[in-house]
């Protein structure tokens, strides 16, 4: 049996190069401090993830991400958007509206470029707030039972509480809506998983909270009530971000 011992070098040191970006971004934040608005963690994941956007959308065409988004019909929620990488794959004559639930607001002026870029002007609603600010989503109407469809991609990963913010979730879905989803997760392989750890000791600080070892697709089917239309798991052996992905329908007990 192969081990696939250097695939597996490769993969293991590959965050290292990325890391060295997050520190660049981060000092590059503090230095433009002065004036300012937001901190400069979330300066510093927005300026990097906003100059990748070509080559994760690049990879995102060669997944089942692209199939997923246009899946999502009515009215939607979409859980932190970032700079807006899935804007231009919503189908828009199956959405009534658009509510992206951003908490990070140095992603501002690159979703609404993609939104205006998408013609969704008249569709699509940025709302900078967390999930859990009930408060502020109640001022744009999203309440309990008030959304078809909320999707969630590579997110899960970097917020706090994932099970709340699931539970969360299942909430402001209408009986049999649907939550889409696709995420990166922990490996299977226990080997690859103790890697994952290690670099999850750095990792959130200097990636928007994002931890490489978190058991995504655990989570979400346990937090909530759901019926499984779809679920899939895809990655190596030796992926330091194998994916989950799927949609799951709201259950309501009669």
């Amino acid at each position: 049996m192969r081990l696939h011992l250097k695939d597996r070098l490769i993969n293991y040191l590959a965050p290292w190069e990325p890391f060295l970006v997050a520190i660049k971004n981060h000092w590059h934040a503090f230095q433009t401090r002065h004036g300012a608005t937001g901190s400069i963690k979330d300066r510093a994941f927005a300026d990097w993830y906003t100059t990748m956007v070509p080559q994760f959308t690049e990879y995102e065409s060669t997944t089942n991400l692209p199939a997923l988004v246009s899946a999502a019909q009515g009215t939607v929620l979409e859980l932190g958007p970032g700079p807006g990488n899935q804007v231009l794959r919503y189908n828009p004559s199956a959405i009534t509206r658009i509510y992206g639930v951003e908490s990070n607001e140095g992603f501002a002026d690159a979703l609404q470029a993609r939104v205006t870029k998408a013609g969704l002007d008249n569709k699509y609603t940025a709302v900078f707030c967390s999930i859990q600010d009930a408060n502020t989503l109640e001022r744009h109407g999203i309440v309990e039972g008030s959304m078809d469809c909320v999707t969630s991609f590579q997110v899960l990963c970097c917020i706090k509480e994932p099970n709340e913010v699931i539970a969360t979730l299942w909430k402001l879905l209408k009986p049999g809506g649907e939550l889409i989803f696709w995420e990166h997760c922990a490996n299977k392989d226990w080997v690859t998983l103790l890697v994952q750890k290690f670099w999850s000791i750095f990792w959130p600080t200097l990636r928007g909270g994002c931890y490489l070892d978190r058991q995504v697709g655990d989570i979400v089917l346990q937090s909530a009530d759901w019926e499984v239309v779809e679920l899939n798991y895809s990655g190596e052996k030796w992926a330091m971000m194998p994916r989950v992905s799927g949609r799951l329908r709201k259950v309501v007990a009669e």
